[in-house]
């Protein structure tokens, strides 16, 4: 019988180096006695001095800093993770719940939010917290890194970016250091950031006409645009918002200079952009012709905006209650117009008076210079303000500004009238009110019957006979 085969001893198994680090340093660490580190590096001193090379020391020296900056690392790291799950452990807000309420915020509440911890930091790096980019309250602190990255970061939940100073002034804490590459994310990936966009705002940016045209060819679908303090002649960006943005239905376009409108824009522009209802063209140089082009041909605007404009004497608002537009106008400003002609504003309020644009909630004529009367002057004119006064009692409807230099009339909540404050009406007013009304008729009813030019001067013949008696 063969003998059993011997059996083979094990041995221990060998303790990982790694193993044995930790051992050591555990037990180094475990003691909470603050004289173990001072004893550590009076040790370290002792080993030095006895060794005799200096290439030696400089190794260990160097070894020592390495593992002293190692150690530093890691509790450092793990001193902030220690943190991250506190604060989540003690934040009553799920992850998903803050980050929500986070994309509810301004961008720079958000930046400052996401300074506080790092469990914010996290919950504030969402893409969702970028989709609406609002750098407008410090602008001076807002550079090109930052917008490209915030853009980057929106991903594809990019929806609005408001860029510059809102005040236009040379004060260098208003002023936005941004340059002609701020915009530059937009084109990246052949223009993905910029499909995406819906709303874009820039205000007293100087950057040049090229670089806003690249940007704006390729946001083909904004629905919002307005550029606010434009120094160039802007027939390129005209032309660059008439051949790629056709979905816009609110566009605001304010200069600095004054610059001329040509008529073949405003009827590319309506054109090119059928869902427009909301238009505002300020500080710009528009003929009446123009904009009587524009009133007729746009079908669709609820907002009109011409405030700090030139050129135009308001004739064009003869044309207004003929368009189809009249029919949706909701607001009407022409605030500061240098050349508006009081007389002109005569004629639209009395046609509002008795009834004209039913749509028509509010209006603002004021005028810090005075409207021009019809001898020429400035100031303010008498019959524009008993025009004033009668649209405020006879349309509660609409809210009307009318400031003057020695005048004011405001009305931004009316009553309906009653019969005593229409009896208050002077027998001056009354005959004012009848002149003006023919000579309304007489403007929009050229093709008539020869029989009406006879009624109209019997009507005018009783009006000067009445006011000789009264």
């Amino acid at each position: 019988m063969a003998p059993h085969p011997k059996r083979r001893c094990l041995s221990p198994t060998p303790v990982s180096a790694s193993a044995s680090l930790d051992r050591l340093l555990q037990s180094v660490l475990a003691t909470a006695d603050p004289s173990v580190s001072v004893a550590i590096g009076l040790s370290l001193e002792r080993l030095l001095d006895s060794t005799p090379l200096h290439s030696d020391k400089e190794s260990l020296v160097h070894g020592a800093r390495n593992i002293a900056s190692s150690l530093l690392e890691a509790s450092t790291r793990f001193a902030q993770k220690l943190a991250v799950a506190h604060n989540a452990s003690v934040w009553p807000l799920p992850a998903e719940l803050t980050t929500k309420v986070f994309s509810l915020l301004d961008t720079e509440s958000l930046c400052f939010a996401a300074a506080t911890c790092l469990h914010f930091t996290k919950c504030a790096s969402d893409p969702s917290c970028y989709a609406n980019i609002d750098l407008t309250r410090s602008p001076a602190k807002v550079t090109n890194p930052v917008v490209s990255a915030m853009i980057q970061r929106a991903a594809n939940n990019l929806h609005s970016i408001k860029l510059g100073s809102l005040l236009q002034d040379d004060n260098r804490f208003h002023q936005s250091p941004l340059t002609e590459s701020c915009l530059a994310a937009l084109e990246l990936n052949r223009g993905a950031a910029g499909l995406l966009l819906r709303k874009l705002h820039l205000y007293n940016l100087k950057i040049g006409c090229y670089y806003q045209c690249s940007a704006l060819s390729t946001c083909k679908f904004l629905s919002e645009l307005e550029i606010v303090g434009i120094r160039f002649r802007f027939s390129s960006i005209w032309k660059t918002i008439c051949e790629h943005c056709h979905s816009i239905e609110r566009l605001c376009l304010e200069s600095v200079a004054g610059f001329p409108l040509q008529a073949c824009q405003v009827d590319d522009l309506l054109k090119s952009c059928p869902l427009l209802s909301s238009l505002a063209l300020r500080r710009l140089g528009i003929w009446d012709d123009q904009l009587s082009i524009l009133v007729k041909e746009a079908h669709g605007i609820k907002f009109l905006d011409l405030s700090y404009s030139s050129v135009f004497s308001g004739s064009f608002l003869r044309d207004l209650g003929n368009a189809g537009s009249a029919n949706c106008l909701e607001t009407l400003i022409l605030r500061d117009c240098m050349d508006l002609d009081a007389e002109e504003v005569s004629l639209f309020l009395s046609a509002a008076c008795y009834g004209h644009w039913k749509s028509l909630r509010y209006v603002d004529i004021s005028n810090k210079k005075g409207l021009l009367d019809f001898r020429g002057s400035s100031g303010p004119n008498t019959r524009c303000a008993i025009k004033v006064s009668q649209l405020v009692r006879g349309r509660p409807d609409i809210h009307l500004k009318a400031d003057y230099p020695q005048e004011m009339y405001v009305s931004l909540k009316t009553t309906p009238p009653t019969p005593d404050s229409l009896i208050d009406l002077t027998r001056s007013e009354i005959f004012l009110d009848a002149s003006m009304m023919i000579v309304w008729i007489c403007f929009h009813h050229r093709r008539v019957s020869p029989v009406f030019p006879q009624m109209t001067r019997i009507l005018l013949s009783f009006i000067i006979l009445a006011r000789a008696i009264y």
